[in-house]
């Protein structure tokens, strides 16, 4: 690529990244959210460690920004963007996935919560699901840092569901009631085995199963609970 299509390129991207913020900020503070549990914003002096659903996560940037918590985001050019609106929204961003780049992006977590004393934030099934299972990542992270681990959801009374995405990925409507629920907090002793990982990681999709389905139930008086279809999914 030519340097002159490098710059246009970039330019482009940093548009559409600023218009996206900024649209998404105002719509953000339009929501009407209640907050349940340990909330996020009661800082402490300790970093804590967040895992919730992929899904969420368009709720849950915009009730948590501001706060230099730290997040996770792609080396794509999609990701390079994201990257982008997560520091203009307030997020302290490490570049990596839990695949591709998730040696470099979970080390990059570990610093920020071990050295930069920042919370953390990860979505705990994975960059391609399936939905509803938590991959160990998220408790070798807690393991590693020390930690405590939280399980997080989110709900809204009214919002726009991406169904074409794996994850159904939705963005609550302006103006709706949403409702972000926090879990116990969950501690990853060190010198845990496998097999202690594995009932530790099971206890933790059990406990997020269960919150989603009282953040559903708090937003909406009728219709099918998202929680309720994942357990009936097999998990491993």
């Amino acid at each position: 690529m030519s340097p002159v299509r490098t710059i246009v390129h970039r330019i482009i991207d940093w548009l559409l990244a600023s218009i996206f913020t900024s649209l998404y900020w105002v719509l953000s503070h339009t929501w009407r959210v209640t907050y349940e549990g340990t909330p996020a914003h009661d800082r402490t002096k300790e970093p804590r460690i967040y895992g919730h659903w992929h899904g969420d996560e368009l709720l849950l940037v915009g009730t948590h920004g501001g706060r230099g918590m730290a997040v996770l985001s792609s080396r794509s050019r999609d990701g390079s963007r994201m990257a982008r609106i997560l520091s203009w929204l307030g997020y302290f961003v490490v570049r990596g996935s839990s695949t591709r780049g998730g040696a470099g992006g979970l080390k990059g977590l570990v610093d920020a919560v071990k050295r930069r004393k920042r919370d953390a934030s990860l979505a705990v099934d994975g960059p391609h699901g399936p939905r509803f299972e938590v991959k160990l990542g998220v408790l070798k992270l807690a393991q590693v840092t020390g930690a405590p681990l939280i399980p997080g959801v989110a709900a809204a009374e009214r919002s726009l569901v991406f169904e074409k995405s794996w994850n159904k990925c939705f963005l609550p409507l302006p103006f709706t009631r949403c409702a972000v629920l926090y879990g116990d907090p969950m501690v990853i002793p060190r010198e845990a085995s496998e097999e202690e990982l594995e009932a530790m990681r099971r206890a933790f999709q059990t406990a997020l199963v269960e919150l989603k389905g009282l953040a559903e139930g708090k937003v909406r008086s009728v219709g099918p609970s998202v929680a309720a279809s994942a357990t009936q999914l097999p998990h491993n």
